[in-house]
């Protein structure tokens, strides 16, 4: 199976335990987005014989782009390469960034896979992380995305400073409860 990732380096703020490559500074998107086609434009030649089968925006966080700048990204994917007829689009997002505004514009674009960085439902956890949503922002998103989307992954992350394993059991079975398809978990690295 091929597939194509695509780094979006932009994030509303900096999580404390983030080593990726970003900046928080949105005033480059449209330049970057256009150095990101040509870049696909450019190196075209380098899969003639490969079909790609997933397209996956990862980050920082691909979510803060709009419409229009994920569909053009697409767009360019599909048209200097060879893509299979019903692809995996996914799209890494937070929770704070997927309004209802959003998840229905998503679900009318491309984009049929969403992977939403929760890192974990509890308060504590996404303070010290500094994350922009609160625990009750990730539920609701999962929910609301549910509506959308039915191939939908979570992050979690373990190992965060006083996480009890009974905590961490709580976060996994919050997810199974919300019928979660796919969980992916780190460790925390900082």
């Amino acid at each position: 199976m091929s597939g194509i990732y695509i780094h979006i380096p932009f994030c509303k703020q900096a999580c404390h335990y983030c080593d990726f490559h970003f900046s928080t500074n949105m005033k480059y998107k449209e330049d970057m987005v256009a150095a990101l086609c040509e870049e696909i434009r450019l190196r075209k030649n380098e899969y003639i014989k490969t079909t790609v089968e997933t397209i996956y925006f990862g980050g920082g966080t691909p979510s803060v782009l709009e419409l229009p700048q994920i569909n053009q990204i697409i767009d360019a994917v599909c048209q200097h390469y060879q893509v299979a007829e019903n692809p995996e689009i996914t799209l890494e997002a937070n929770p704070d960034d997927l309004t209802t505004e959003k998840l229905a514009q998503l679900n009318d674009s491309p984009v049929n896979r969403l992977s939403i960085g929760v890192q974990s439902f509890f308060e504590e956890d996404l303070k010290l992380m500094n994350r922009a949503h609160n625990a009750q922002e990730a539920l609701a998103c999962i929910v609301q995305a549910q509506t959308y989307f039915d191939n939908i992954s979570i992050d979690l992350i373990y190992g965060i400073p006083d996480m009890t394993a009974d905590r961490w059991r709580e976060n996994i079975y919050k997810a199974i409860e919300l019928k979660i398809p796919h969980i992916s978990s780190y460790a925390l690295t900082v």
